[in-house]
């Protein structure tokens, strides 16, 4: 069966994170917003996994505050069967603990598609719900090559250099505002909210690197943005990107992207994760469009729930 167990006990067995959002640091920052962080092994035979998880309303999740969260494992050839056995011994510390709930979104598979496929298949084979699958995107560094399939894009990019745009990395905390505040303006004129404020970016950024960009026009003027994490050591992840609204000249965007991609290829990361395209399940085909004629990869980042039978 699964017991819970202190940080230290925990980190004994599991010294490595597959992804930022379960490392001890980034728990630490988001504690605040669940009632009780678990950690949680088997008191039997060999711990291979491991899960850390929130309780909150008498609901357990992971993540409770993040993009994705899901499972620590020793390597990446657990066995099938431990991991159906640990989705197992979960449903039974669920109904030991009385909880109403439990929530699990797994990282998309970038990050570790074997170990996704195997938790996937056995989720569903326990019993577990797998909700609607949200859609995500990501490129594949090394195997952009610098130039755009799409003649319109390659185009824009030659447009947005004759007009003197600029791309830069900034490090100052006044032009890293204004980079967020670009991002505010994008989401409040297209009725997007945004739940980051630029302090809450800062607490992050002394967790890992946190990259704010800005791309200007000749005037000097911020007219594009983006803001990425980089808490992995070989992915990359945006975070919010976008142009002013209205527009002040085309291109802004594929110069943007154009030059994000060039950064991180030239950092030596292997891909981009570019996040969700879709919203509860529900596709944005718009913004699925966007990233796929940009090259981008869409794939799909699984939501599981369970609830005991009362």
């Amino acid at each position: 069966m699964l017991t819970e167990t202190s940080k230290e006990t925990y980190r004994s067995h599991f010294t490595e994170d597959p992804h930022p959002y379960i490392t001890e640091g980034f728990i630490d920052l988001v504690k605040q917003k669940t009632e009780k962080v678990v950690h949680l092994i088997t008191n039997e035979g060999n711990i291979s996994l491991g899960l850390i998880a929130g309780l909150k309303d008498n609901e357990l999740s992971s993540p409770f505050s993040a993009p994705f969260g899901g499972f620590h494992y020793t390597h990446d050839d657990v066995y099938y069967s431990e991991i159906f056995n640990f989705l197992a011994q979960l449903k039974e510390y669920a109904v030991d603990q009385h909880l109403n709930k439990m929530s699990f979104i797994l990282p998309p598979n970038i990050y570790n598609s074997s170990i996704n496929a195997k938790f996937v298949n056995a989720f569903v084979r326990q019993g577990y719900t797998l909700e609607i699958p949200d859609l995500v995107s990501w490129i594949d560094l090394n195997r952009f090559n610098g130039t755009w399939k799409r003649k319109r894009i390659a185009e824009n990019c030659k447009s947005a250099i004759k007009n003197n745009l600029t791309f830069s990395l900034v490090t100052d905390e006044k032009s890293m505002k204004e980079s967020y505040e670009v991002i505010v303006n994008n989401r409040t004129q297209l009725g997007r909210e945004i739940f980051m404020s630029f302090d809450d970016l800062m607490d992050v950024n002394r967790l890992f690197p946190v990259d704010f960009f800005l791309v200007k026009n000749k005037e000097g003027d911020n007219i594009g943005a983006a803001i990425f994490y980089r808490g992995h050591p070989k992915i990359v992840q945006g975070i919010f990107w976008g142009d002013i609204i209205p527009r002040t000249s085309i291109g802004i965007m594929d110069f943007l992207v154009f030059n994000l991609f060039i950064h991180y290829k030239n950092l030596g990361f292997d891909y981009i994760d570019l996040a969700l395209s879709s919203k509860s399940g529900i596709p944005n085909e718009g913004l699925i469009r966007f990233k796929e004629t940009h090259q981008c990869t869409s794939s799909l980042r699984y939501t599981i729930t369970w609830t005991p039978e009362i």
